[in-house]
């Protein structure tokens, strides 16, 4: 059934003599989604931007692959200020959710609209709720009260969403606080060298050493450590042919960018991130700034590459989506082209924590084993994983250090429906066998788990005796880097009048 409300706003603008049909579709915020599964494109759809100037709200109506030229806006209206409503005035305006927005609303006296939506016969446009579309005529939107055509936009390549011209460009990065570990190996490294060797992408990997210092660090363990990351990246394979692969700090366009976005980011927004609140709780003495901004930094790693797909885990959704809502801003504030960031998934494995509970992390200590551990320091490590609480030959324990142990052997000798794999050998002896010895089950999983690093381990040796390549490769990688970032710093400060 139709929302009401949907219906409601369907009759008043018959009412106007605007004739329309009601479209369905799943539920989403994102433009790309809901043309996509419509059958459309961009071109084929508007959006109603709600603004103020220097003394009432307006509404703009533009195609959505256009973007918003603001001084040819404030030139026609006579205005020197002009910006985005915020989001509690524009529930208060219209009644609805932010990313709702109607091309008609009662209470918005003046509509401008862009020439170019009019070269469409039909136009797609919101109906207030994000689960249908209203569909009609654009020559009916000189129907609407109060309207001015006007040439106010222009055509934009915009990169977000499902579809995608050319190479999909992916932004990965991991923190400098330690060497990597087999979480991060099977859990991102490995989804990121099957994009780098996948045409379709263009990849960039970096080491997150400012995103470091948000919170407690030592200063020499972080300069130490952010070079390891690049050998460890290099060691596994990562090529910086291939790939630009650099240090953050290294290109200082990252800071920039993030503090012109944090113009349009509230302090509320970052208060009820739950990543942050439980980074307090973590650092009750360390609740800084820097903390805060965490996700304006994340906002600004990707989008000052146009990157339109992220491979991280889906405990980093709440930074995305923050990501995407800044894009959403400037884009309708300044008329810029970001991308609409999604979390992309590769096939990288959730890998348990020794201590049989949460994931492996850096930041917890004795729950990782890294990459370059030799075979005697993974064999204590595992051998120390607790087990003596677990009855034998009882159910799985998910929670256990039991559990722990059998997954990481799973990931690493079992491929599914394998009754001749050593898991499902060991598994079903432990299931069965009440003198089951643990002893055995670590000391398998310790010679296979060095079987695999060991590859690494040789390499990485070869590496670190070449420092010159080390040095040439953050060198050249921050060079490319900040080729694309400085571009996009530019654009931004014409944007935002800085320039």
């Amino acid at each position: 059934m139709v929302d009401k409300k949907v219906l409601e706003y369907s009759e008043s603008l018959k009412k106007l003599g605007i004739e329309n049909e009601i479209l369905e579709h799943p539920s989403s915020k994102n433009i790309d989604e809901v043309v996509t599964s419509l059958g459309l494109t961009r071109s084929n759809s508007a959006a109603t931007l709600i603004m103020k100037t220097d003394s009432e709200f307006v509404a703009i109506i533009r195609r959505d692959d256009c973007k918003l030229d603001n001084k040819k806006v404030k030139k026609i209206l006579g205005i020197e200020n002009l910006r985005i409503a915020t989001a509690e005035e524009f529930t208060k305006l219209t009644g609805l959710q932010p990313g709702a927005a109607t091309y008609y609303s009662p209470s918005i006296k003046k509509t401008l609209i862009d020439k170019k939506v009019l070269e469409k016969e039909y136009i797609v446009g919101g109906s207030g709720s994000f689960s249908y579309s209203i569909k009609h005529r654009t020559k009916d939107l000189i129907k609407i009260p109060g309207n001015v055509i006007v040439e106010i936009a222009e055509k934009s390549l915009i990169t977000s969403g499902v579809k995608y011209s050319g190479k999909k460009r992916v932004l990965s990065g991991i923190r400098a606080t330690g060497r990597l570990h087999l979480g991060n190996y099977l859990g991102a490294v490995k989804g990121m060298l099957e994009l780098q060797d996948n045409p379709e992408y263009e990849t960039l990997y970096m080491v997150a050493d400012v995103h470091t210092i948000t919170t407690p660090f030592d200063v020499k363990e972080l300069r130490r450590n952010r070079r390891e990351v690049i050998i460890d990246y290099l060691a596994v394979g990562l090529d910086p042919e291939k790939s630009i692969i650099f240090q953050q700090s290294e290109v200082n366009e990252h800071i920039e960018l993030a503090f012109y976005f944090s113009s349009v980011t509230t302090i509320a927004r970052m208060q009820h991130l739950p990543t942050y609140k439980e980074k307090v709780k973590q650092y009750p003495t360390h609740n800084t700034m820097a903390l805060l901004n965490y996700p304006i930094l994340m906002a600004s790693d990707i989008l000052i590459y146009k990157a339109g797909l992220v491979p991280v885990g889906i405990d980093q959704e709440p930074h995305l989506e923050v990501a995407r809502e800044i894009a959403r801003k400037m884009n309708q504030t300044y008329g810029t082209d970001f991308p609409e960031p999604k979390r992309f998934a590769t096939k990288g494995e959730y890998i348990p924590s020794l201590k049989g509970e949460g994931k492996m992390s850096k930041s917890v200590e004795r729950s990782f084993i890294n990459l370059s551990d030799d075979l005697e320091t993974i064999r204590k490590k595992i051998r120390s994983v607790q087990t003596e609480t677990i009855a034998s030959g009882k159910a799985f324990d998910k929670a256990s250090g039991v559990n722990t142990l059998f997954e990481l052997l799973r990931i690493f000798t079992h491929s599914e429906g394998n009754r001749d794999s050593v898991f499902f050998k060991l598994h079903q002896k432990y299931m069965k066998d009440r003198s089951f010895q643990f002893i055995e089950l670590k000391d398998t999983l310790t010679d296979v788990i060095y079987k695999e690093l060991r590859p690494f381990q040789e390499k990485r040796k070869k590496i670190e005796s070449d420092q010159s390549y080390v040095d040439k490769v953050i060198k050249e990688g921050a060079e490319k880097a900040r080729v694309i970032a400085s571009q996009t710093v530019k654009d931004v400060r014409k944007k935002m009048g800085l320039l």
